[in-house]
């Protein structure tokens, strides 16, 4: 006889190590799908699940604190959730199953998520005093703040004469995509800026030549002086900075300096209980470590030899691990599109996947539409007929649809007439921007709502927010939330 019975999960303890987009996500997808299970959280800092890609306009005032948060205290009781704010996790005991918090409290588990994201790079001969900054946490940008603002005696003796107040001076280090945003946003505050870039152009990984060249000359427009081909070899002074001198001999006065060269990525406690750590914390296709209860996902998560620092593959990797965690083998992690968007006022900017063709390889072609004097150029890289990487400045209209065609691999075939001709026009802003990737307002959510959709995936599908770096979908959850709340009130 045989009895067919119904599969019941048994209640587990989950711990999640980190407050990031990863365990965010994780919440997100595994509350969807299980309500029982209990889920702890530690967080390092003691202001956990905020949008940190959004701090240069967090410094700018461009968006407030209460705009960057994805998860608010009072959401956590919401959400079923218990947080450690300001507390680690020093050590895993993999065979009792336990950790240990940076207060000495042991804490069991029956799976364990390390998304511990990563730190910036910081070079060794760089000195430790007032006024050289990273920009990874609100604790940087918020004591970045005090320095923007010119308070010396001089400065003070000078404002009881009546005359101008100098601008303050800063520096960024580093011409990649957060430099560059904190640069923008620091001119918007008239802080005088100079970018230093160790290389010839600006983020020579995601754009090609013709590209560096015109975010050069938008760069140049806004005022933002820039020097290529250098890097910081000296500081000066004791209390506080006052200027650099450069490898060339170059002397720059400057109140702050910015170092924004890259990340390293937070591996250190996984490497100590023995999971196996290469680049980053080796997974597999459910993101289990060579501990199969311990999962690991986001800026640490090194799958088949790769590794993404984006928001949206921290979501895509939760999502596939709370299906996988409740049952579900079917969904497994594929891998994710590398996507990269210039957050930069009055800038539209964006690459996807391969920016440049492999020489001497003829399976690879190029699609190419440019207008340099209005800084207007698409690029297509297609291989096989299917499209495989994309560069967009000046419109990037088409990023929604060239995101879907190299995720899925569609065969373009005819299409291929058409890219970099739809002539589409963007739906302009309404209301609150919400989504700065594709520029999206708090009222473009609204209206579609209004017509009746309901769905999430589909909002940000034919809205186009969170499609970009992901970071808002948070943010768009909740507008649905609160419309769906809103219509039912208004019924009852």
């Amino acid at each position: 006889a045989v009895e067919v019975k119904v599969y019941v999960k048994p209640v587990e303890k989950i711990i999640i190590i980190g407050a990031g987009s990863a365990g965010l996500g994780f919440i997100n997808s595994y509350r969807k799908l299980n309500q029982t299970d209990s889920i702890t959280v530690f967080s390092k800092e003691i202001y956990p699940f905020y949008n940190r890609v959004m701090l240069p306009d967090y410094i700018s005032e461009t968006q407030t604190w209460e705009q960057l948060v994805k998860l608010r205290e009072d959401q956590f009781a919401e959400n079923n959730i218990k947080v450690y704010k300001g507390v680690s996790i020093e050590n895993i005991d993999r065979k009792n199953k336990v950790v240990v918090d940076s207060n000495g409290e042991e804490h069991h588990y029956d799976r364990l998520i390390i998304g511990t994201g990563s730190r910036a790079f910081m070079p060794p001969n760089v000195p430790k005093i007032p006024g050289i900054f990273n920009m990874r946490s609100r604790i940087d940008a918020d004591t970045l703040r005090p320095f923007l603002q010119k308070n010396d005696v001089n400065s003070l003796i000078n404002n009881v004469k009546g005359l101008q107040k100098p601008n303050p001076k800063a520096l960024i280090v580093g011409g990649g995509l957060l430099g560059l945003e904190l640069a923008s946003s620091l001119r918007e505050l008239n802080v005088n800026v100079t970018v230093i870039q160790r290389i010839s152009r600006f983020m020579d990984r995601q754009l090609d030549q013709l590209g560096s060249d015109l975010l050069h000359q938008e760069i140049i427009d806004r005022g933002i002086e820039v020097f290529y081909n250098d890097e910081v070899q000296l500081f000066y002074g004791t209390e506080k900075l006052e200027a650099v001198r450069l490898k060339s001999g170059r002397k720059i006065e400057c109140d702050v300096a910015v170092f924004a060269i890259g990340t390293i990525p937070n591996v250190e406690l996984a490497k100590s209980c023995g999971l196996e750590v290469n680049r980053g914390v080796v997974v597999n296709d459910y993101l289990q470590t060579s501990d199969p209860n311990i999962f690991a996902m986001g800026e640490i998560a090194q799958w088949k030899g790769e590794m993404w620092g984006i928001t949206a593959a921290a979501e895509q990797q939760a999502e596939v691990a709370a299906k996988f965690m409740v049952g579900d083998l079917a969904s497994y992690y594929k891998g994710s599109l590398s996507m990269n968007i210039l957050k930069m006022e009055g800038l539209q900017l964006c690459s996807l996947g391969i920016v440049e063709t492999p020489k001497n390889d003829p399976t690879f072609e190029e699609v190419i539409f440019i207008d340099k004097s209005k800084r207007y150029y698409k690029k297509c890289i297609i291989q096989n007929d299917r499209l495989v990487g994309a560069i967009l400045i000046g419109d990037k209209s088409e990023f929604l649809e060239f995101k879907n065609l190299i995720s899925n691999r569609i065969e373009l075939s005819e299409k291929r007439l058409q890219l970099l001709r739809s002539g589409q026009k963007a739906e302009p802003v309404i209301g609150k921007l919400v989504c700065s990737c594709n520029s999206v307002g708090e009222g473009n959510i609204q209206n579609l709502i209004e017509t009746g959709c309901k769905d999430f995936n589909t909002i940000c599908n034919q809205t186009g927010a969170g499609m970009g770096c992901g970071s808002c979908r948070p943010e768009v959850r909740s507008i649905l939330d609160k419309k769906i709340l809103a219509n039912l009130t208004v019924l009852v």
